[in-house]
């Protein structure tokens, strides 16, 4: 997967020109990114460590999307889950069956602490070991100041996060192409059922903690004003809330192809609800998020050396946003594309041959890779002179068809050479014939002169003795 640049992921942001005054926190820590890019927006101690409470269940969540390939697989609830946990469960009974798709269920709408033991043991045999998992994923997602002991979030002085490691574990819950889908329906999901089990002869009803979602009852203030709890156009994430940690919340929100992600801790039960109100609202008033480029749109080519084809068309690998003030006009986005020379084949499909950098005016705020849009095979021997198959195939043809012409013109050379010697070893054979014949007639001409010569002797020999 390619990891879109965060922009000042470690300083606060200051806002662009026009933008409106950053709202007041109830919240110690907070912080506002732009889901699709990773931006940072604004931020308040965003890397202070504090007690994330139920936030810690996206993590939990994510473990098991990766884990488990089929989330109708059954798991038995062990004898000592249900006695370990304090705070929101849903019941669970030891040796009670539920599949994995019910136990999230319950997880992610009730909170319940209960179903996150149960789907951390289930994966690695032990919360220890399960807890050695989410830290070991939390550093592969850049969430470097997160330490955690279980997987429900419940309090332990050693279990701690930040909103700005936080918000990475989320965006990646919440864009990644292998969980997001399935993720995002578990945080949208505002009431659940779990029908009987083979321990439990009722329904059980669950509701989503995340206000955002359904609220319409409950007030809050949001600066001045005072407002209903749902949000408009929110599309998750979780809750969490102890008396340690006070009240946390990841939230998101998504309008006219523009999505936000916050998270706020330390705030309280309805102020960790205002807070999250008032980033998006901020959010959605002076930013939004442009889209440079689609994956897959043709940016170049590059040359090939020893391959199959000269050249190959190069596109973007992924989709390619940005954020961009509100009152910003789309042209101040600008892409400029930095291609390899030369790329050496074989050339996979896919393959990173270049970037593409992506500018609001006169600044570079991002990087993304550009891809060889089709393999390249390596080139037959001609490709050493860069000449490619295709090419090459019509030279061979020449060649072969040129050969053939010089074979052909050759052997009609030596039939016709061949016809020649016959003709003139004919005539020769004729003449020795005529010869023989004219001379076979001389000598028996001569026999015929020398019969004829010794019988007119002989005559005149009678002759002459007759008249003597």
């Amino acid at each position: 997967m390619i990891c879109l640049t965060l922009v000042m992921i470690l300083s606060s942001v200051v806002p662009s020109f026009g933008a409106t005054a950053q709202p007041e926190l109830i919240g110690e820590t907070a912080i506002l990114i732009d889901m699709k890019t990773g931006e940072i927006l604004m931020e308040k101690n965003a890397n202070e460590q504090r007690y994330p409470a139920s936030t810690t269940k996206v993590m939990t969540a994510i473990l098991t999307l990766e884990h488990f390939k089929d989330l109708n697989e059954q798991l038995t609830v062990d004898d000592v889950t249900p006695y370990e946990v304090e705070g929101s469960h849903i019941a669970l009974e030891p040796g009670e069956i539920l599949t994995v798709h019910q136990i999230m269920g319950g997880m992610m709408t009730e909170s319940a602490n209960d179903c996150a033991l149960v789907l951390g043991k289930s994966i690695a045999g032990s919360t220890e070991d399960f807890a050695r998992m989410m830290n070991e994923k939390a550093k592969a997602l850049g969430a470097l100041n997160t330490n955690f002991v279980n997987p429900n979030g419940l309090h332990d002085p050693e279990h701690k996060s930040t909103a700005y490691d936080l918000v990475m574990i989320a965006r990646y819950a919440m864009t990644n192409t292998s969980i997001s889908a399935i993720f995002r329906e578990f945080v949208t999901t505002y009431k659940y059922e779990i029908p009987p089990t083979n321990i439990k002869t009722e329904m059980r009803h669950l509701y989503n903690t995340n206000r955002l979602l359904y609220d319409t009852v409950n007030k809050v203030y949001v600066g001045n004003q005072k407002r209903v709890c749902k949000y408009e156009g929110v599309t998750g994430v979780k809750t969490g809330y102890t008396s340690h940690a006070g009240g946390c919340l990841i939230a998101s929100a998504e309008r006219n192809g523009s999505e936000f992600l916050c998270v706020t801790m330390k705030s309280t039960d309805m102020g960790r609800f205002a807070d999250s109100i008032a980033m998006l609202d901020w959010a959605f008033t002076n930013y939004r998020t442009y889209q440079a480029l689609n994956q897959g749109d043709h940016v170049g080519e590059v040359s090939v050396k020893r391959g199959a084809v000269k050249t190959v068309q190069v596109a973007s690998a992924s989709d390619i946003y940005t954020t961009i003030p509100m009152e910003s006009p789309d042209t101040i986005v600008t892409t400029k594309v930095v291609m390899d020379t030369q790329v050496q084949a074989p050339v996979a499909k896919n393959q990173v041959v270049g970037k593409i950098q992506v500018y609001e005016g006169e600044e570079l705020v991002g990087e993304y890779d550009a891809v060889a849009v089709e393999a390249v095979e390596k080139g037959g021997f001609l490709s050493i002179f860069g000449i490619d198959n295709a090419t090459a195939k019509k030279i061979y043809i020449g060649f072969a068809v040129a050969l053939l012409l010089i074979v052909a013109l050759f052997w009609g050379y030596v039939v016709l050479k061949r016809r020649q010697i016959a003709r003139r070893k004919a005539r020769r054979e004729e003449r020795k014939k005529r010869i023989a014949e004219a001379k076979a007639q001389k000598e028996q001409n001569d026999e015929e002169y020398r019969k004829r010569a010794e019988w007119e002797k002989e005559y005149e020999k009678r002759y002459e003795n007759r008249y003597k």
